[in-house]
């Protein structure tokens, strides 16, 4: 139950401008490859909620959850390419591409799914679910940063 208990947390810090907190628990399911986090991560990233404003590192992490090809994170992505310079551009596009090496679909595991939370045809939102090990628990990826200080 971690794991949507985190999802869960985080929209209600978000829902309470707890943008810190919000933050933190979302970057943590976003590394984990939850496609949902990783474009809140970006959006928060541009908008400098809980954390420094970088357009470049929202860029890239909405980048990254455009890469399960949901209209939202696709549209949004083209939106903030066409308002970034050609270097811009290419700086975010590197970010995007080194980040999809660790927390990419392929890297972690992460099925996802598109469904209708309005119980019409609309498909209005994405689903990821991670990885199971042997005995049923979940295994959600660390971010790179938090493993390595976990390893020391």
């Amino acid at each position: 139950g971690a794991y949507p208990d985190m999802l869960s947390q985080a929209t209600i810090a978000y829902d309470k401008h707890e943008y810190d907190r919000a933050f933190a628990l979302n970057r943590r399911t976003a590394c984990g490859g939850d496609k949902t986090s990783q474009a809140i991560v970006g959006r928060m990233y541009v908008l400098g909620q809980g954390t420094p404003r970088d357009e470049i590192t929202g860029y890239a992490w909405i980048k990254l959850a455009a890469e399960f090809s949901y209209a939202d994170y696709t549209s949004l992505a083209r939106k903030l390419e066409a308002a970034m310079t050609p270097d811009q551009r290419a700086r975010a596009t590197a970010m995007a591409d080194a980040m999809r090496k660790n927390y990419g679909l392929a890297a972690t595991g992460m099925s996802c799914h598109a469904e209708s939370r309005r119980g019409a045809y609309l498909l209005d939102s994405v689903v990821c679910t991670p990885q199971s090990t042997g005995g049923g628990r979940l295994e959600l990826r660390r971010c790179v940063d938090e493993a390595a200080k976990a390893a020391n």
